[in-house]
Parts: structure tokens; sequence; C-alpha cells
């Protein structure tokens, strides 16, 4: 396959008339896994939204053409495998939620096609949109569904009538959802703190926190409730972390539980959507709420052709305005509100860090998400190219989609230029440090703050937890005072 694929390179690269490519990452930096990328073409600087080569492989390449700067993100069988033990056992639950509906609506011609024609059930539900998720790949729409949907229209036709009536796609999936959490598939421990209502933290392969009471009784009561009860971005996360849970699982409960309320207030963002959000700089405000607007402000310019962009000097343009708001020295504006935020002082570098460590977490589940399911938007908002369209014309289209679209764009890109943010303020407050302005322990604790985003030491699992660290200089201050 590789040597498939470095021919298929080869041939485009013929094609451009450019030199050979070498290793390079969205943010332009070498690869921290110091191996050549054959997922990517790093001669082809794509604008927002822009369509690949026609060569396009969905489960190797990357849809900015480039491999996201992140250790193993590279290993596309790595990715492939801990996808398909994420989403295998998912979607035999959510079609056994099907089973139940289908037994109580007496549909015996749909029951008795489940076990012939399971890839045909598995690709009618996940095209249907479960909150503004989609659980179908390109890749299997390519490799899986479109076949098999083509050679039986008219059954996978009288799949989606039952599955569109009475919203049953999605009580179907909230039945799966549950279903799957209680049915010892995982390790999960039961948390009560720094779990966000029937949301489900990843942390480790087949490894799960959640909040107990809401994973409660029957699964079969899931199918009484005909609105999307939870985040399906969760099992991109569950994939991240099975990838490498120690870079990419979630610390929330190991160490962030840890740190002052204070600390831990900058990733609950409570207050995040009122007109003074408080901590103003956490990562609730600064990604959903200030991000959102620089991203759309942005792309409106380029769709006026007042602006140009690629997806690296985005990102960039967004992370310049969001250290500049960190660093105290300009407003931006709140999404939900309208008013204009400033920062009442610079962030100080144990915020920093606490964020930072955070966005490791978020950030590589969004990147990871492609490989695992299709982010579109609200209801009837037009942005998302799926939404009218129909269950066969989303396998159809998701099948020849060689471009991202515009909620993955979005989602990604503000990931992308938060992390790039926060690096461009430490290495600031660093130069800025040389005048004394900064303490030792703050010195110290920025440089592990530019040595984690930079992945240092990733290969003898000695990347820096920022917030281990945090714990270990206030366990170290209070020594000092005894």
């Amino acid at each position: 396959m590789e040597s498939l694929f470095t021919a298929v390179q080869t041939l485009i690269r013929e094609t451009l008339k450019a030199p050979r490519p070498k290793p390079t990452h969205s943010d332009g930096r070498q690869s921290p896994n110091k191996q050549p990328h054959l997922t990517s073409i790093s001669e082809i600087h794509l604008t927002p939204f822009e369509e690949l080569p026609p060569a396009y492989e969905p489960s190797t390449w990357w849809l900015d053409g480039y491999c996201p700067a992140h250790p193993h993100f590279d290993n596309a069988d790595r990715i492939r495998l801990r996808t398909k033990e994420v989403k295998r056992p998912l979607l035999q639950y959510i079609l056994e939620g099907c089973r139940v509906l289908l037994e109580r609506a007496d549909k015996k011609s749909l029951q008795l096609s489940f076990d012939q024609h399971e890839t045909l059930w598995r690709a009618a539900i996940s095209v249907h949109k479960f909150g503004v998720l989609y659980l179908a790949t390109r890749s299997e729409c390519r490799e899986e569904f479109l076949p098999a949907v083509e050679s039986n229209l008219d059954l996978f036709n009288e799949m989606v009538t039952f599955l569109s009536h009475d919203n049953n796609a999605i009580r179907a999936i909230n039945y799966g959802v549950h279903r799957l959490v209680n049915s010892n598939t995982f390790t999960v421990d039961y948390q009560t703190k720094l779990v966000p209502p029937t949301a489900i933290s990843s942390i480790g392969p087949n490894h799960i926190a959640v909040r107990e009471k809401d994973f409660e009784g029957d699964s079969t009561a899931m199918l009484d409730n005909s609105s999307a009860i939870w985040d399906l971005h969760d099992f991109a996360h569950l994939t991240a972390a099975s990838v490498c849970p120690e870079l990419y699982g979630s610390k929330y409960f190991t160490h962030l539980i840890n740190l002052p309320s204070k600390l831990t207030a900058l990733i609950r963002s409570p207050k995040m959507k009122t007109t003074d959000p408080t901590p103003r700089f956490s990562d609730g405000v600064v990604f959903s709420e200030l991000l959102t607007v620089l991203f759309t402000s942005e792309i409106e310019a380029v769709q006026r052709a007042e602006k140009t962009h690629t997806y690296v000097s985005l990102v960039d343009t967004l992370a310049e305005d969001v250290a500049d708001y960190l660093m105290g020295k300009r407003e931006l504006q709140h999404l939900t509100t309208g008013v204009m935020l400033k920062a009442k002082k610079p962030i100080s570098a144990v915020q920093l860090a606490t964020l930072v460590q955070n966005k490791a977490y978020e950030l590589t589940a969004s990147e990871i998400e492609q490989r695992v399911m299709t982010r579109g938007g609200p209801a009837g908002d037009s942005r998302d190219v799926l939404d009218d369209r129909s269950p066969l014309e989303r396998i159809r289209f998701l099948a020849h989609c060689r471009r991202w679209l515009y909620f993955e764009v979005r989602n990604t890109t503000k990931h992308r230029a938060h992390k790039l943010a926060y690096r461009k303020v430490a290495e600031r407050m660093l130069a800025q440090g040389d005048d004394g302005s900064i303490t030792n322990n703050d010195r110290v604790l920025l440089e592990r703050v530019v040595d984690h985003i930079r992945y240092e030491g990733w290969e003898s699992n000695d990347v820096v937890n920022l917030w281990q660290a945090i714990i270990d200089m206030n366990m170290e201050s209070q020594a000092a005072t005894l």
C-alpha cells in the first residue's frame, strides 16, 4: 500500500511540475515523528474549501493537504485500527436499537434484512444527522456505503423511510450510546466533577469517564427520546485517546481535579455566554465566543474577494488576534452578546499552562474527527451542504468529496489558532522576561509550555504534563514557606 501511495504522489508531482515534497505540517513545522509523511502533498497550499487532487485517498490523506503536527498522526494504519475499535461497538448497539424499534413497529420484512444487509443498515443510520454530526466518513461512503446502496437501492430507501419516520434514527443512536456505555465494552469511571452533563470523557483505549446518573436505567428508555442527547464528537476524543492515551487522553480526573478552582474555571468556562464572562481567558470564551467571530469575519472577507488565505495563513491570522487579546493588548467581539471584551490584565504563566494542557485533548480530537465522522452544522444552516440532501445524496456527495467542509474547517482552524496563540504568547512572555519582568518559576513554567506544545520528549514518553508541573510548583512553594 505504501509503495502504491508513493507512486501516486510521484505522478501528482510530475503533473504539477513541482519539486519533491518534504515532510510538512499544517503549521509549517517539521514532523515531531521525524518520519516522512506519505499522507500529505506539501507543495499544495490550499485555500479554504479548495479541493484536493483527484488522487485524494480519504483514509490516508488529510483534507488540508498536510499531516497534522501530532505524534502518530502520520500512522494511517494505527488511526484506522483505533477508529474501527471505537465505531464497531457503537454501530453494533445503534443497530440493536434499530432492531428494537422495528420489532415495536412490527416491520418483519426489514427485520429480516439485518443479517444479510448490515452494511446497508450502517449506511442508512450513518448519514442521518445527529446533533451537528454525521457518523459517516468520506472513506466509508466511498469504499463501503455507495457500492452497497447502489446495488440495493430499493431496500436502502425502505430503511431510510423507517429511520426518518418519527426520528427513529435519533432514537436508535440515543439508545446505542447508552447501551454501549453500560455494556462492559469499556472501563467506565463515574465522576461528578469536570464532566459536563451527558458528556463522555476519554481517558484511553476503551476507558472513559461519565456522570453515573446520565447512564442509569434501561437503555430502552432512550428510545422514547427523539432529540439528540449525546455529543458524538466524544467518540472522536475516544479515537484520539486510543491512538496515544499518554498524549491525547483526558487528565481531568488525575491532575486537573487537583488544581485550585480558579484554574479549573479556565476549563469549565462558567458564565462564558454573559456580557462579563469570568475568567475572560477561559477555553470556552476564547474558542466558542471570540474565535468564532474572528473566523467568520476572515472567511467572509475571503468569500467577498477582499482577502486571500491558505489554511496556514488563516490559522496564523486568527492566532495573532487571540495572542494580542491574551496579552491584554486588544479587544475582541463576544459572539453571544456582541459586546467587545478586553482582558483586564495579561494572562499569567500559570493560567497559560493550565489552558495549554487542555488544548492537547481538544485539538487532536478535532484533527482526527475527519477519520471518524463528518461535522455539519445546525439544522437548516445552508453552510452545511449535507443538511438539505437526502441520505442517498449525502452518501454520493461524501464518496466524491475532496475538500474540507465549512464546519469542519471552522472547528479545526479555531483549535489550531487557539494553540498557536498560546505558543506565541509563551514565546513573547519569555522574550520580554529577559528584562527580569517574570519570575524564575514563571520562566521555568513557560519553557515547559513551549516544550509541551512542541511535544518535546514524546518518543521516550516524556512530554511534560503541565497540570502536574503546576501541582509540583505549588507544593515546592508551600514547602519553602514552612
